[in-house]
């Protein structure tokens, strides 16, 4: 049985490799791909307004187990291309696997490109330009780089936008006439707070009163502790305080919970990966036994018995002849192995039609 149907070798894999890779390529040339160099690069020309653009795919030596590099020219901004002007944002092509169809891949990509045109990077912000001014203001009027939302602009592939601190709000403090303390006058110096109304025990006074006070540092303390915005300050200080700890307290009070979250993440992530490997697994499976029991191979494997059983009642014929075998056994195995042999050679036959009607029908 081994022999009449066969098993997964490394040139059968090969060859359904070669397979699987030319039916791809076959997807590509659907859409309109160029062959740019045989079975390794292929271009898809396509314009957007007045800008011609060019998506080349590149195709690995392990492909389509290994995923196709996709890359744009001109350089251009866009949520699905990088710094490297490689296309990382399609799913299709970061997810894409041996049973992926290459050819709806890119067409994804050129549907993503229609509903949000690419725009093109100038040359002179391209690295490597001359005289381009890092961190100088951009806008769309300029005919410059634009952003997406969620994209930071940055005029230079691979380099970093410069960090530009936003200005410091008006700086306020309690006191005016309305309301006790400082405030900030038209040309941005503070007034000294009102004395009568921050401290209303020093207008009885005397001089010498002052000096003494002046000279006592626990009760210019007391007396400062004691003033109306230093109190205020004082319970807000403490209300804060207060929320901290409460706040502290209610996320120490979660973590169980977090704890319980995390353990339970980490069981569905190991079950993940354990699914990923049956997944693999039941794939080689899978095409081991499309190799095995494909029409072609069972065909090859059918002619290949049938030369086995016709050889074989030969052999019996001439052992009858030389008078090793007597009638009764002779024709007993005999027409064993011719039966045998015309029962094959019919299903031979039979499956070759099947396999040109089908033909005939794609």
């Amino acid at each position: 049985m081994n022999r009449l149907f066969g098993g997964k070798n490394k040139g059968q894999s090969a060859t359904n490799l070669q397979a699987q890779r030319l039916k791809q390529v076959e997807s590509l040339k659907k859409i309109g791909a160029v062959e740019m160099i045989r079975d390794c690069e292929y271009r898809i020309p396509f314009q957007q307004g007045q800008t011609k653009f060019i998506i080349s795919i590149n195709l690995p030596q392990q492909f389509p187990s290994d995923k196709p590099t996709l890359t744009v020219q001109p350089a251009v901004s866009h949520p699905w291309v990088d710094m490297q002007m490689k296309i990382v944002g399609c799913p299709s092509i970061n997810n894409f696997s041996m049973h992926s169809d290459l050819g709806q891949a890119v067409q994804m990509v050129l549907e993503e490109f229609k509903k949000v045109p690419p725009l093109t990077i100038p040359q002179h912000y391209i690295l490597g330009s001359t005289n381009p001014t890092i961190g100088s203001a951009v806008t769309p009027h300029s005919g410059a780089l634009t952003s997406y939302p969620g994209q930071p602009v940055c005029p230079y592939p691979g380099s970093q936008p410069s960090a530009i601190p936003p200005p410091l709000p008006p700086r306020r403090t309690p006191g005016t006439a309305g309301e006790p303390g400082l405030e900030q006058s038209a040309l941005g110096s503070f007034q000294v707070p009102n004395l009568h109304t921050e401290f209303p025990g020093l207008k009885d006074m005397k001089l010498y009163d002052m000096q003494e006070l002046m000279e006592d540092e626990e009760k210019l303390a007391e007396m400062i502790q004691k003033a109306p915005d230093m109190v205020k300050f004082m319970q807000k200080r403490d209300s804060l305080a207060t929320t901290c700890v409460q706040q502290a307290e209610s996320n120490l009070s979660k973590k169980p919970e977090i704890e319980q979250l995390k353990k339970l993440v980490i069981a569905k992530n190991e079950e993940l990966e354990q699914s990923k490997m049956d997944f693999e697994k039941n794939c080689e499976r899978h095409m081991a036994l499309t190799d095995q029991y494909h029409p072609s191979h069972i065909q090859t494997n059918l002619k290949v018995a049938v030369m086995e059983a016709d050889e074989e009642s030969e052999i019996i014929a001439e052992k009858f002849l030389e008078k090793e075998l007597d009638l009764d056994e002779f024709l007993k195995t005999f027409m064993e192995k011719r039966t045998l042999c015309h029962l094959r050679r019919a299903k031979e036959e039979k499956l070759n039609q099947i396999i040109i009607s089908q033909r005939l029908r794609y």
